[in-house]
């Protein structure tokens, strides 16, 4: 029995709930028809008995009609011996046995079976079951209106054939029955479980990167759900391919130039005699690595929001606190260019319910955009502010700026926006807004008030002080 199958596992509890419910009717059904069955004979025996009394009473012909004393009388005297009836020991009529008794307590009649039974005390009366010569009798004794006691019996057996009988009735039936009601069960359920077998060839036989639906047309009530959440699911899986397909392809067009020209700076290093010449190669050699760690480095980081890694259970954060670690971090960028960075915010502490990789991720790359097209001496604003149930993040630069029309392209992987001598890879605004989406805020670039510049306005729901999320 293998229960790690669904059709076994039908196939057996049908059966139990059958036999839990057939067994316990079988049994309640037969103890009802043995207790009717033996009310049945003992009344027929009360019966048997009381008649057989009248008879011996009115033995003596219609006497006993016009005086039933005289009669009584005559039936006395005249029975001067007992009589005794031959009883055939093998027949197929029941055994039975009487004894009748006049008033006096003198045995009348009876059959050969019961004839040496002594008689019957007064206390005697009604049913009662005895043993003889090792066979059990049913017995009924009664005193009849003439004063006759009569005593009949019946040999238990003859019940006890009726008993095999009603068994054999009520339980031939399931012995033959159940095996059958099994084998028809299994049969039942495995075609009530087409659905899923059909519903497994065709998963078995979809090609990959196929974005047809599973029809739910024809398929059960019970499936229908199992269907709708399965073409759900492979939808955002084939978009998940689709999006690792064309990411794995742009990460190769452009991981090729960063590192052709490191290549090239080197080869150029190798072959150079003028130390002044090699060491002008080496240093664009390892300009040309930065850049490409660099990339690298915003590569890892948007695949990592991108498969969900930043996605654990949301966490109450602080985001000055995380906005003044990421101005630390690039201290010596900002000093090297010698830009003036302000970070202002309204409150201590601003908190917001996220993920701590995504926010950091999106505080460094809005910071380091800011600085790449900043030129020297430009300025860098930085401000958090609290705005009702929202947290407002500003960051304006005073550099070249990004034309309105071309804005929202902006957000696209690897799309150089602006034309400046920094190296721009595209992807530092796609990590700003993948960060932002994930938790459900609103990213929007406008125009810097310093005019002329990039100011990036990005809106959060806010998190009260000491309020506590569920994740």
């Amino acid at each position: 029995m293998n229960f790690n199958s669904l059709r076994s596992r039908l196939t057996w509890l049908i059966i139990l709930v059958q036999v839990a419910i057939l067994i316990p009717l079988a049994i309640i059904s037969y103890q009802r028809e043995l207790h009717e069955m033996n009310k049945l004979l003992d009344g027929r025996l009360a019966q048997a008995g009381r008649t057989l009394g009248t008879l011996i009473a009115y033995g003596q012909g219609g006497y006993a009609a016009h005086d039933p004393d005289h009669a009584l009388q005559l039936a006395t005297e005249a029975q001067r011996g007992t009589v005794v009836i031959a009883v055939h020991a093998r027949n197929y009529e029941p055994e039975v046995g009487f004894q009748a008794y006049d008033p006096q307590g003198k045995l009348l009649a009876a059959t050969a079976n019961l004839a040496d039974l002594p008689p019957p005390t007064s206390a005697e009366r009604g049913f009662s079951d005895i043993e003889r010569s090792g066979m059990r009798w049913r017995l009924f004794t009664l005193t009849n209106r003439f004063n006759l006691t009569i005593r009949i019996g019946e040999r238990a057996e003859n019940r006890y054939d009726i008993t095999r009988g009603l068994i054999l009735e009520h339980g031939l039936p399931l012995v033959i029955g159940l095996p059958l009601l099994a084998l028809l069960a299994g049969l039942a359920v495995k075609q009530g479980l087409k659905p899923l077998a059909l519903l497994t060839r065709i998963l078995s036989q979809r090609e990959p990167g196929s974005r047809k639906l599973i029809s739910i047309d024809r398929s059960p009530d019970e499936i229908k759900p199992l269907i709708v959440t399965l073409n759900q699911q492979l939808e955002r899986l084939e978009d998940a391919l689709d999006r690792e397909h064309r990411f794995a392809g742009d990460v190769a067009h452009e991981l090729r130039t960063p590192l052709a020209a490191t290549m090239i700076h080197m080869e150029s290093a190798l072959i150079a005699d003028d130390p002044v010449e090699i060491q002008y190669t080496l240093r664009n050699a390892r300009r040309s690595l930065g850049r490409l760690g660099r990339r690298i480095e915003q590569i890892l980081a948007i695949a990592r929001l991108e498969a969900g890694a930043a996605s654990q259970h949301r966490i109450p954060l602080d985001l000055v606190t995380i906005a003044t670690e990421v101005v630390e971090e690039l201290a010596l960028v900002i000093a090297e260019k010698d830009i003036s960075l302000s970070l202002n915010h309204d409150e201590p502490e601003l908190l917001v319910s996220g993920h701590e990789v995504a926010l950091t991720a999106m505080f460094r790359n809005l910071v380091e955009n800011a600085l790449r097209y900043t030129p020297e001496r430009g300025h860098v604003d930085i401000a958090i502010r609290r705005i009702g149930e929202k947290v407002s993040i500003a960051v304006a630069d005073d550099g070249p700026g990004i034309p309105e029309e071309r804005r929202q392209a902006a957000f696209q992987r690897f799309h150089r926006v602006g034309e400046t001598s920094e190296a721009g890879y595209g992807l530092g605004l796609s990590i700003v807004q993948r960060a932002v989406e994930l938790h459900g805020g609103a990213i929007e670039l406008l125009e810097a008030p310093y005019g002329q510049g990039l100011l990036v306005h990005i809106v959060l729901d806010a998190l009260r002080p000491g309020e506590v999320t569920a994740g």
